[in-house]
């Protein structure tokens, strides 16, 4: 069988704030934990929506790259938003531009809210293709 290995910190992201990982990664599959548009500056979602997206996607990859994976991998996503009028198709354009022809499988789900206000949240499990760093 082979270990888990769980990673809280990831270089050039932000700290969790809570008892979590970041990524925990089994046989070959990377579990990453929610993301949000966090700027690493002020530790704020950033202000625009579209901003957030980019922030979450730019998390994403890091976090993937330190696993030995990247967005090309993701297999499957969840996406929680806090107004699915206003923030779907935000998100499904976000989606065509990051991922073009390697969609993965998604849920978008809408809540009542998210951890510091926050409008968009977006966890994954992707492969692995290399060795983690």
């Amino acid at each position: 069988m082979n270990s888990i290995e769980r990673k809280r910190l990831v270089p050039d992201i932000p700290e969790p704030t809570g008892p979590w990982n970041w990524r925990v990664t089994w046989n070959g599959l990377v579990f990453v934990s929610g993301i949000r548009g966090i700027d690493l500056l002020t530790g704020e979602p950033a202000e625009s929506h579209e901003k957030r997206l980019e922030l979450i996607f730019q998390h994403m990859g890091r976090i993937l790259a330190d696993a030995g994976s990247s967005l090309h991998h993701v297999m499957s996503s969840t996406v929680y938003v806090t107004d699915m009028a206003a923030l779907r198709p935000l998100v499904n354009d976000a989606y065509v531009k990051v991922f073009a022809d390697n969609l993965p499988t998604r849920t978008i789900i809408e809540v009542a809210g998210l951890n510091q206000n926050d409008s968009i949240e977006i966890e994954i499990v992707a492969i692995q293709t290399s060795a983690a760093r």
